[in-house]
């Protein structure tokens, strides 16, 4: 078991906090009764040994038990239902990875409040905020294949910019519009999708067309990538957080203002798994999270599916207590690998081709053991780009591996409206690498 409190400090009541949940779990919660209580070494051990007995909660069980499986004993979900205190809701990734949810929007924004405490900028601001939201509308929103009016696309205090499930339907008209949105609406945060602000800042750029800042931009629900931090830094003078989550766990964790990932201790419980030495290990592993407060699921050792990588020196924001990640690493199902079989991540990919000057989008898939390749989309000349991915894909995999390099005119994100940069098109086990 890998001891974080060796790392990082914690409040007092944690180690409380998690024992009350984890009993309560075990006692009144039907999934964890029935299947992870033969598991627990006994009331009497520590809380960290207690968890790290539990199995991982993977989407797989989810789908198999949940949502019913994680309501406490006692809550009723029809009534819940009728009464708007809860709805189903859907996450949006790949067939693979799609699960129900009982959304619950109190604690959501609960969550969502505390972390802005992470973050000098996001918490000197009135919560909620006058926000507007850029994302796929299979991500969030509103959805409709016509082009709907700005009043039709604004709810309480949110303006949603984009109504299509697919960018393909984006027309030049659809960029002017959500710049004149933006100018005339005046966001206090701006919510996007940084792959999708990037393409407004593309835009924007080839058009000589300014934009007004926000007092704050906040990232979520993708990686973002250096290329796209470059061109929204060319726009917008706001100050840019990334929000890292999920659907099932809420807001796990915010970059402070110095670029650090840090524990929203109130709201969630993170265990942090590190990989094997020879693939990058013990900096280098995957979280599971255990969420608080939530009356209507219970979420225990959830595999987010993420790799990150820990910061052993705190951070320099003065933030002392909890988990601090250095960064993000990507998803370990778009992990690749270099011939001799060292892993590469998604993040160690990006801060390698996001170098390729006028880069503005690509995509690597590595299709056996030692062959990859690379789409690119540049504003500069084909020729240079392809020549700068060669040099790239040797640096990052070595001269041993064999290459193709392809300049195309677009790429589209995959079906959950989000871009999957780098992938192996074989399996691995995930596991094996921890």
């Amino acid at each position: 078991m890998f001891e974080l409190k060796k790392i990082f400090r914690y409040p007092e009541d944690r180690d409380a906090r998690s024992e009350e949940l984890l009993n309560f779990a075990l006692d009144h919660v039907p999934y964890y009764r029935e299947h992870w209580r033969q598991y627990d070494p006994g009331r009497n051990c520590p809380i960290d040994e207690r968890f790290a007995a539990m199995p991982i909660l993977t989407k797989a069980d989810m789908r198999k038990y949940f949502p019913i499986g994680a309501v406490p004993d006692g809550m009723d979900v029809r009534q819940g239902l009728e009464e708007d205190e809860i709805e189903y809701t859907f996450t949006s990734g790949t067939t693979g990875d799609k699960v129900i949810n009982l959304w619950h929007q109190p604690w959501w924004h609960a969550s969502e409040m505390a972390s802005w405490q992470l973050n000098d900028h996001l918490a000197k601001l009135t919560y909620p905020p006058r926000q507007a939201t850029l994302a796929s509308s299979l991500n969030v929103g509103i959805s409709c294949e016509e082009d709907l009016p700005m009043d039709h696309r604004i709810m309480g205090n949110l303006l949603y910019l984009n109504e299509k499930a697919n960018i393909i339907c984006w027309k030049k008209s659809h960029f002017a519009r959500m710049a004149q949105e933006l100018n005339s609406y005046r966001p206090t945060v701006l919510e996007a999708n940084p792959s999708l602000l990037a393409k407004l800042c593309y835009w924007a750029l080839d058009n000589g067309i300014e934009i007004a800042s926000p007092d704050v931009i906040t990232f979520t629900y993708e990686l973002p990538s250096a290329m796209h931090l470059k061109a929204i830094r060319q726009v917008f003078q706001s100050p840019l957080v990334s929000s890292y989550g999920t659907t099932e766990t809420a807001f796990v964790m915010d970059t402070c203002e110095k670029g650090r990932y840090h524990e929203n201790l109130k709201y969630n419980r993170i265990e942090y798994l590190p990989l094997k030495e020879e693939y990058g290990g013990p900096d280098l592993g995957r979280l599971v999270v255990s969420t608080f407060g939530n009356p209507w699921a219970c979420m225990l050792r959830f595999d987010v599916g993420d790799l990150v990588r820990i910061s052993r020196d705190g951070c320099s924001c003065g933030r002392e207590e909890g988990f601090i990640a250095e960064s993000i690493e990507g998803r370990v199902t778009n992990s690749t690998f270099t011939p001799d079989g060292r892993l590469v991540t998604t993040a160690m990919i990006d801060r390698k081709v996001s170098r390729i000057p006028d880069l503005r989008e690509y995509d690597l898939s590595q299709t056996d053991r030692e062959s990859y390749v690379l789409k690119l989309v540049t504003a500069g000349k084909p020729e240079d780009a392809k020549e700068q991915g060669y040099e790239t894909l040797r640096a990052i995999y070595g001269a041993e591996g064999k290459y193709t390099v392809e300049i195309v005119d677009e790429l589209l994100p995959g079906p959950a409206g989000k871009y999957r940069r780098t992938h192996a098109e074989f399996e691995f086990d995930e596991w094996a690498l921890s």
